[in-house]
């Protein structure tokens, strides 16, 4: 069984994650769609900045614990060790908190900040602290493959802590600040539900400091590598706050979030199913099974995730009518280049990474993005005076590229990879077929944008998919005829 084959073989991991898959999509894209037509330009700045920062610092502090948890899940399960290792992660968590929150609360209202930021800033650190909790439990539960608790708990915490939110701001004076309050009330709730269930699970168990100590030696170059790695992809909204101010940064957010996200969805759908399966079979079965298993992901990964990036370039005048008018002209001059950083992005955090996180090579990980990221910000200080926000997107995109072929080059002294390049030839011809298609395709003038949005999607889909089956890209025709088959019986 090869690729599409294999991966459509795990039917109960994939399908069990649509719920959480659906849920994102229905957030990411309301928060385009509803926040950047309530908030004003400059509101939903300070929001996208809030955002990024509260990933920073979850990042650089608590990551480290949620990637333990994930990470030696297994391993603990198989040594029979379980209770120990879930109660010393959370006695690590609370730890965290207490040390960090009340410094990091010092230092925000030292600074010369605007009252309506700080308000903001505030609710993002608190959120931080209800998260880390909760993203045990939540890491857990995949290791486990627990995934319609998972797929439940998820899915309700972000439809209620969005949904949350857009009524806070539109019945309080909260404005950017009333989506981390419906956040906060959401993640609350879900704890009140999930964690009796998480420590009923650690009774007679002790706190072991030998083991947080080696988890943390093991997550911390995780938390510098996510840093890094967000640095990348949105330290340029700080540089675009000195050079251009609050508004650009809301534009800017909007047409990156459009065009990652919709990336994103896919990338992280295929990565939730796979990665608890990798280090389960690296665990028990040994790595050639985790070899012929990441095979398969690769090929998949490239079927789906590249016609998806270049429709997203076509589609992006089309697709402006999704955001805001006071940020669209903004969104849409940027999405077509942040399709491809993201498509960059995705295959370096949900695939070449992998090969550092099943080595235990984690430190190497980080050090690998030391350098786009001080050539992403070398850029972003050179570009953004003299291009505004395409040079912004410009050094992204370039300090991507450098970060991809470092990562290729590395990884593969640690773990063996597999590099599917047939595949990637093929479907970059798919690709580039459906590209000339859709435009030199004739399309009526004087249509609604949606109309030619859907229409541009049908001719490139057709072209794509055609070309996929003829060429029997990744074995899916196999897949087809599995299909047909079973549909008939």
């Amino acid at each position: 069984m090869t690729s599409f084959c294999y991966i459509a073989g795990m039917k109960r991991q994939i399908f069990g994650y649509i719920p959480v898959n659906i849920a994102n999509l229905i957030v990411s894209f309301g928060t385009i769609v509803i926040l950047t037509r309530l908030l004003e330009a400059d509101e939903f700045g300070r929001y996208a900045l809030a955002i990024a920062l509260l990933y920073f610092v979850h990042m650089s502090l608590f990551t480290w614990v949620e990637a333990a948890m994930s990470r030696f899940y297994a391993r603990a399960e198989q040594d029979g060790n379980l209770p120990t290792h879930i109660k010393t992660l959370y006695a690590a968590a609370l730890m965290m908190i207490v040390l960090c929150l009340p410094l990091l609360f010092l230092i925000l209202y030292s600074l010369p900040i605007e009252p309506q930021m700080r308000l903001v800033l505030t609710l993002a650190l608190v959120n931080s602290g209800f998260n880390l909790i909760y993203n045990i439990g939540r890491e857990a539960h995949k290791a486990a493959h627990r995934i319609a608790r998972f797929s439940i708990l998820q899915t309700g915490n972000s439809l209620c802590g969005f949904a949350i939110g857009v009524l806070l701001v539109l019945g309080t004076p909260l404005r950017e600040a009333g989506p981390f309050v419906g956040l906060l009330i959401a993640v609350m709730v879900t704890l009140l539900i999930d964690l009796p269930f998480m420590l009923s699970r650690t009774r007679s168990a002790r706190v072991d400091r030998a083991l947080g100590k080696k988890y943390f030696l093991y997550g911390l170059p995780i938390c510098f590598s996510l840093l890094l790695s967000y640095a990348l992809s949105q330290g340029d909204l700080f540089f675009i706050k000195y050079f251009m101010g609050d508004a650009a940064v809301g534009g800017y957010n909007a047409g990156y979030n459009l065009a990652n996200r919709t990336l994103d969805v896919g990338f992280i759908w295929l990565g939730m199913a796979m990665t608890p399966i990798l280090i389960t079979q690296l665990e028990t079965l040994g790595e050639a099974e985790v070899a012929r298993s990441l095979n398969s992901y690769a090929q998949t990964l490239i079927v789906l995730m590249l016609p998806v990036a270049t429709g997203i370039a076509l589609v992006a005048d089309q697709a402006g009518f999704i955001v805001g008018e006071p940020v669209r002209a903004d969104a849409v001059s940027v999405m077509p280049w942040i399709a491809f950083a993201g498509l960059l992005n995705g295959a370096i955090t949900y695939y070449i990474n992998q090969a550092f996180v099943l080595s235990k090579r984690t430190g190497v990980m980080a050090a690998i993005m030391i350098a786009p990221v001080i050539l992403n910000f070398a850029l972003n200080i050179w570009l953004i005076p003299e291009f505004g926000l395409r040079g912004a997107v410009w050094a992204t995109l370039l300090a991507y590229g450098l970060a991809f072929v470092l990562s290729v080059a590395v990884s593969r002294k640690y773990f063996k990879l597999p590099l599917p390049l047939r595949t990637l030839v093929q479907c970059a011809g798919a690709a580039t077929l459906m590209a000339l298609a859709v435009i030199l395709a004739p399309m009526p003038s004087g249509l609604p944008d949606v109309i030619l949005l859907l229409m541009k999607a049908f001719i490139g889909a057709a072209v794509y998919s055609a070309c996929v089956l003829t060429l029997n890209i990744a074995d899916c025709r196999t897949l087809l005829k599995t299909v047909i088959r079973k549909f008939r019986t």
